[in-house]
């Protein structure tokens, strides 16, 4: 797992405060964060900005759907503010803001 800091101090933040290092050493599989959307060209479809480590062990970025079941990575790439701000601004394009993301207790 990747101990190291990052490229930025705000990056290191970001995955501090939604404590998405945490959750991926504690076995989580991804960690879904920020709104959900529902796609427009499929009603039903949700989709939310995710976070995995792929096949080499390093941290990426991109979104996951959802129709019924559990939450899939549709599409991502290595992590980085560039790349987030990218996903962040795809399901704004392809999708329907339709609920905040649930608190964490």
């Amino acid at each position: 797992m990747r101990t190291k800091p990052l490229a930025s101090v705000k990056s290191d933040r970001l995955l501090q405060q939604h404590r998405i290092l945490e959750a991926l050493q504690r076995g989580e599989e991804q960690v879904l964060i920020g709104p959900i959307y529902e796609l427009r060209s499929q009603p039903g479809v949700r989709l939310r900005v995710a976070f995995h480590r792929d096949d080499e062990d390093r941290l990426c970025v991109g979104y996951a759907s959802k129709t019924s079941g559990d939450w899939l990575i549709v599409e991502s790439e290595p992590y980085s503010m560039r790349a987030l701000a990218y996903y962040e601004r795809r399901l704004k394009r392809i999708g329907d803001f339709v609920e905040s993301a649930p608190r964490k207790r």
